[in-house]
């Protein structure tokens, strides 16, 4: 999946459910503080923090290697 296919909050909890992960090691596995994790999961409104484009990157690379080992 890419990034246009999915929203961010779609996208973030698609990759926790195949990492099989709660919130709390999913951001430690992305090195994010909960919080962060958090307001990256909220809807899309006006206060909505973005996800910065590396952290897509970084999780896509994460589920490609979980893939690749399954």
């Amino acid at each position: 999946m890419t990034k246009s296919q999915l929203t961010q909050q779609e996208f973030l909890r698609d990759a926790m459910h195949r990492l099989d992960m709660t919130r709390d090691e999913f951001a430690q596995r992305i090195a994010v503080k909960r919080k962060t994790l958090d307001n990256w999961l909220l809807p899309p409104s006006e206060s909505a923090r973005g996800m910065p484009d590396m952290a897509w990157k970084f999780i896509q690379e994460i589920l490609d290697k979980e893939t690749k080992i399954s």
